[in-house]
């Protein structure tokens, strides 16, 4: 096979990262020459892995940022189970409006602040209560993380294991019966 069919068939097998509109080209790449640099892919089946861990390991740094935008999402709704828990004369029309008003309004956060003082609470309470409505989407992400770096460990065992010889590509010849590896093996045992 020629270099050119070789790079095609390269890039053919390699993932090609599909960035979210956020993400940085830039970074990817960096993190992509980080990864390979240190493994050294030496044929397709080591550039195939390789490119199994960059991406695994991209999808685990996206996903631990997502994490704290998932409970900044949950800040209005906390903040909303709060004020009716404490605020009781006031109507879900009313809490609704001072709570999307509180992450804009310096004048309605203040009367929040000491509604929640009125209650021995502080505003970091709004942190918890986000946490705690998020955490079932926190715990699917924990799942995921701990997959990938399950995933990309086992891969890395795989090059380890290949490198060492211990995984080997299958050869073409196709298996001999087990009678017949005997006799080709002992001279001895007669055919």
């Amino acid at each position: 096979m020629d270099q050119k069919a070789k790079d095609d068939l390269k890039q053919a097998l390699i993932y090609q990262p599909g960035l979210l509109s956020f993400e940085s080209q830039r970074e990817y790449r960096l993190l992509q020459d980080a990864i390979r640099d240190h493994i050294r892919p030496r044929d397709i089946l080591e550039e195939m892995w390789t490119s199994e861990i960059i991406e695994s390991e991209w999808e685990i740094a996206r996903l631990r940022r997502h994490k704290n935008q998932i409970v900044n999402l949950a800040k209005p709704a906390a903040l909303r189970n709060l004020l009716n828990s404490i605020w009781v004369d006031a109507d879900d029309d009313h809490v609704d409006d001072v709570a999307r008003r509180w992450f804009t309004n310096k004048d309605v956060r203040k009367k929040v602040e000491s509604l929640l003082r009125s209650n021995h609470l502080d505003r970091s309470v709004i942190d918890v209560e986000a946490h705690r409505l998020s955490i079932g989407d926190l715990a699917e992400i924990d799942r995921r993380l701990s997959y990938l770096v399950v995933r990309r460990d086992k891969i890395f065992s795989q090059i380890e294991d290949y490198r060492a010889g211990m995984s080997r590509v299958p050869s073409r010849r196709p298996p001999q019966p087990f009678h017949q590896e005997l006799r080709s093996e002992d001279p001895g045992i007669a055919g």
